[in-house]
């Protein structure tokens, strides 16, 4: 399996050839909200990663009641993937619409105005196949 920055540098790699992560949230009641994100980073302490995104409300909502996170990477063509564990610990807006498109605030007043940034505090990982796998942690907790 290897040692935790082994398996940290393994994934860092990994990353960099997958175009889109998986992000789910769920609210207080359990029921779980995907997103998409791009560029995911790990920042350099390797304890935390972070990704921007237009997250529509509901996954904003979600991470300031209830903070567990989980973020799917995963390649179809190698059958490879992690799904990192994690807690939302901090979001910042990084982007605002301003005024881009008015009308459709007024039809649709749930799409997201602001780009965020989310920091994860990574929990674990484990790791992502379709085929038979366990779900072990690849980190010692």
């Amino acid at each position: 399996m290897g040692s935790a920055e082994d398996i940290l540098c393994r994934i860092k790699n990994f990353i960099e050839r997958v175009e889109l992560f998986y992000v789910a949230t769920s609210d207080q009641k359990g029921e779980v909200h995907l997103a998409v994100v791009k560029d995911l980073i790990f920042l350099p302490d390797t304890k935390h990663i972070a990704f921007k995104s237009w997250f529509c409300k509901k996954t904003i909502e979600n991470i300031q009641k209830a903070p567990n996170i989980s973020i799917a990477i995963y390649d179809a063509k190698s059958d490879t993937g992690y799904q990192i564990i994690g807690k939302a610990v901090s979001k910042s807006i990084v982007a605002v619409l301003n005024g881009y498109a008015p009308e459709l605030e007024k039809i649709e007043k749930e799409y997201p105005q602001e780009e965020y940034q989310l920091t994860i505090k990574i929990t674990n990982i484990m790791d992502l196949h379709r085929v038979t796998h366990s779900d072990k942690y690849l980190l010692s907790t």
